[in-house]
């Protein structure tokens, strides 16, 4: 039950609450849970099972959503435990369909996707942010794309792909698409309609764990290039996946126009190192040092000792969680670089403690 605290001990506390926004937040929350004049509230209105590990919402935003480009990224934000916890999921739908889509795989150690995929059902509340993401097509469209994916990673694709169509795409793009196994594959049956409607759309599947007779097997390599591209400079590339996957893509595409959307997994950090001993981090606004081996980023090794700071994509893309460093050194995992000492803001999802820090968190 919502309740507005009417009796304050103190007169500005009294005065901090009447917010004209906070009253209509309120007010029109009784009339439906999904109106607002603050947050984007979205209605799902249909969860679909893609294969057993990922599900796609169908979701009704309200009148404050903005709009968004096919292949760019959303902040969703659940209630879990009575803990607020955002993520950024692309999302798998085209603009101008009647409602957005986002297509959420089951992660290991995902907090928010495991909730999702388990709790999430038809009729619930989801808290969005606006879309955002240079994962999109250019203005003028190339004759050729080769799109590379793994896992996941085909959700922004599949919207792209979507887009082109819509647009009566007249070119040529192939699919390579790397998952573990056949009954890995999500969205298959729209991309395999996209492709039947079109004609210009080759999908060839690579599979990693389970092989499967008439498919290739194993992981991206220059002999796979090859024997689906000809002439590969000619093509433009989009490439989202895992960062092993990522990094051998783009050592592989050198000299190629080459757009990535990294799709990194929670604890994946690259740079990982076993260390001996502890460092201390001192929290300046919590007025609190606690003790962190700096193996992994300060964001899950913070988590780990149960404080929970304001997150989003855990992969140094959405900037969220950035904050202020006093004091220290840290190493930023998403380049492998090592900070100098002073002041400076950092990501705390993808630095790690090299010494003593002092953070303002």
């Amino acid at each position: 039950m919502k309740t507005f605290p009417f009796i304050y001990n103190e007169p500005k506390e009294f005065l901090s609450s009447l917010q004209p926004k906070q009253w209509a937040d309120f007010l029109l929350g009784e009339i439906n849970p999904r109106f607002s004049v603050t947050a984007i509230k979205a209605r799902v209105v249909a969860v679909r099972e893609e294969t057993e590990d990922s599900k796609t919402l169908v979701l009704k935003p309200n009148w404050l959503w903005k709009g968004f480009r096919s292949g760019q990224h959303i902040p969703v934000t659940v209630e879990i435990a009575g803990r607020r916890v955002t993520r950024f999921y692309s999302l798998s739908s085209v603009p101008g369909e009647k409602h957005l889509s986002i297509t959420v795989k089951r992660q290991k150690g995902g907090l928010v996707s495991n909730f999702i995929n388990q709790n999430i059902k038809k009729g619930d509340l989801l808290e969005l942010g606006e879309a955002s993401g240079e994962f999109v097509l250019p203005q003028t469209l190339p004759s050729k794309f080769l799109f590379l994916a793994g896992g996941s990673g085909i959700t922004p694709i599949h919207s792209i792909l979507k887009q082109l169509q819509s647009l009566k795409y007249n070119g040529k793009a192939t699919l390579l698409y790397f998952v573990r196994s056949f009954e890995d594959i999500i969205l298959r049956s729209s991309l395999e309609e996209i492709a039947k409607q079109t004609g210009w759309l080759e999908i060839h599947y690579v599979f990693s764990d389970v092989p499967k007779e008439g498919y290739d097997s194993g992981f991206l390599t220059k002999e796979i290039l090859q024997k689906y591209t000809k002439d590969l400079k000619s093509y433009s590339v989009y490439v989202c996946g895992p960062a092993p996957m990522q990094t051998k893509a783009l050592s592989l595409l050198e000299g190629n126009e080459v757009k990535s959307e990294l799709f990194m997994l929670p604890g994946q950090s690259a740079l990982k190192v076993k260390k001996t001993g502890t460092v201390d981090v001192f929290l300046s606004r919590s007025h609190k040092t606690i003790q962190v081996k700096g193996e992994r980023s300060l964001l899950e090794e913070l988590e780990d000792q149960g404080i929970y700071p304001q997150s989003g994509c855990r992969m140094g893309i959405c900037h969220t969680c950035v904050c202020k460093k006093t004091v220290g050194s840290v190493t930023d995992l998403s380049k492998g670089e090592v900070s100098q000492l002073g002041e400076e803001n950092i990501q705390i999802c993808v630095s790690r403690a090299e010494s003593n820090l002092e953070l303002e968190l």
